[in-house]
């Protein structure tokens, strides 16, 4: 059975590199890539995500913070460019 996971990240870039990494991975499954963690809430708030890859740090609302909103948790992988 494969991992749903999608992609949260404000960076163009960083989408596409984790996308290569996902595609790498037999049991994941992309089933999004979003630009913000509002563009993302639907299909979580579906329950459709198990894994979610997400950027700390974005313009709108933090990483962190979006998680602490949402009442359906994914599991969540942290991705940052920041070495902090």
């Amino acid at each position: 059975m494969a991992i749903r996971c999608i992609i949260v990240d404000d960076e163009f870039p960083a989408r596409i590199l984790l996308k290569e990494f996902i595609e790498k991975v037999p049991n994941l499954e992309l089933i999004g890539s979003f630009e913000s963690g509002l563009a993302a809430l639907e299909v979580i708030q579906k329950g459709d995500v198990d894994l979610m890859f997400l950027d700390i740090q974005m313009p709108d609302i933090t990483g962190v913070n979006f998680v602490k909103m949402l009442t359906k948790k994914p599991l969540v992988v942290f991705t940052t460019a920041y070495s902090e």
